[in-house]
């Protein structure tokens, strides 16, 4: 069992971290790209605007009559310009657009990060890439406007629809382009009448690409109370996501990895295969629904007389996403997911999670986590007690994002 464990993380961290689009990309060498339609040096800051929304009026009239084999982009600046919904223009550069959302350095107020939906046309002179549904991958230097993504590639001007672009990535595509991480810890402690506290303590790391999205994650709490621990629980996570498109998406392997000493657990494991799909994908509000089918590997710390340790099922699991950006710094995250073990349904186990996070600062956040745990019916330990089915835990941290 313990080999079938080994062998199954070994397979999901190949497939996590292995995984690439270059098989779907545009063989393109950026290098050959043009600089023809560049201007050669910077324009006066007082003449900027006015020369980004020619060159922008310019290609959408070109694009609606039909490019020529030898279009080429006249930009209207060397920078990147944006312009926001309300009407105002940032200059700068983009660094990335991804999740629904940008960060853009801006020449006069820094780095900037917000919603792409604010983000009326984008001209971009520099040479990016750009992800689309149906695992297509580009770069080149392109312009935006409300409907369309025309980019001038290599091997000429390409166009796609806007609802289509997934990502958008500064420079060339490389690979620490598709990184980021986040450390996360929390600490509450009281001393006098009552002597207790707990460390909690979270990081993932996360490889996102047009294409898919893998994630290795650990959630770890300890604490005690009057000199005795009273909290041990470790639960690590791993999975690979594949959008299929805007709306559909399988997971073709994740793995759940759960140690909790006051719920009797020495080792809870659960490989699965799923599919899901985005219910609602809003400005404000994202919905993903999905399920699986998996085998469930449980060892005890101890049981009772006559009580199979490890005890070895299977399982099909539903699950939920749902997160709510009610401003550019202000997010709540929802996730539940139900493991519905068929081959012996007491212990069939449920996990839910609550985030709400606000944005301290580019890389800090102030987030209040609710952690909730529940086993249907525990099996008894050696002495006869059974661990209390319902586990609740409210986190108040300070996390630390980057990438």
């Amino acid at each position: 069992m313990k080999r079938f464990i080994a062998a199954t993380a070994l397979a999901l961290s190949t497939g996590l971290f292995c995984t690439s689009t270059t098989g779907f990309a545009q063989e393109l060498d950026p290098a050959r790209v043009t600089d023809e339609g560049v201007p050669d040096e910077a324009v006066e800051p007082d003449q900027g605007v006015a020369e980004v929304e020619k060159a922008i009026e310019r290609v959408e009239d070109d694009t609606e009559e039909g490019l020529p084999a030898e279009f080429t982009i006249e930009f209207g600046d060397t920078k990147d310009w944006l312009r926001l919904t309300s009407g105002e223009w940032l200059k700068g550069e983009v660094h990335w657009m991804r999740e629904k959302d940008i960060e853009f350095d801006s020449d006069k107020l820094d780095l900037l990060n917000f919603s792409w939906s604010k983000v009326s046309e984008l001209h971009s002179p520099r040479i990016n890439t750009y992800g689309f549904e149906g695992r297509i991958v580009i770069a080149g230097r392109a312009v935006v406007t409300k409907e369309k993504v025309i980019i001038e590639t290599a091997d000429g001007v390409v166009t796609y629809p806007r609802d289509q672009l997934l990502a958008i990535l500064e420079g060339a595509e490389r690979e620490r382009n598709w990184w980021s991480t986040k450390l996360a810890v929390g600490l509450s402690a009281n001393a006098g009448n009552t002597n207790q506290g707990q460390l909690n303590g979270s990081w993932n790391l996360v490889r996102a690409d047009p294409q898919t999205r893998s994630v290795i994650s650990y959630t770890g709490t300890f604490g005690y109370a009057n000199q005795e621990q009273n909290v041990n629980r470790h639960l690590g996570e791993a999975g690979v996501t594949v959008y299929y498109s805007r709306r559909l998406f399988f997971s073709p392997l994740s793995l759940q990895l759960l140690n909790d000493r006051f719920q009797n657990l020495k080792l809870r494991a659960t490989p699965g295969v799923g599919a899901g799909v985005h219910v609602f994908d809003t400005k404000k509000v994202e919905w993903d629904l999905g399920g699986a089918l998996g085998y469930q590997y449980a060892r005890f710390l101890s049981t009772a007389a006559g009580v199979e340790n490890p005890q070895n099922d299977g399982f099909i699991s539903f699950h939920t996403y749902a997160d709510f950006d009610f401003t550019d710094d202000v997010e709540l995250t929802i996730s539940w997911l139900t493991n519905v073990v068929y081959t012996q349904i007491g212990l069939t186990n449920h996990i839910g999670t609550a985030n709400f996070s606000v944005e301290i600062t580019d890389i800090f956040d102030l987030e209040t986590t609710f952690n909730f745990y529940r086993t249907e019916r525990p099996p008894p330990r050696a002495d006869g007690s059974v661990p209390t089915r319902n586990d609740y835990q409210l986190i108040v941290s300070l996390a630390l994002e980057i990438g």
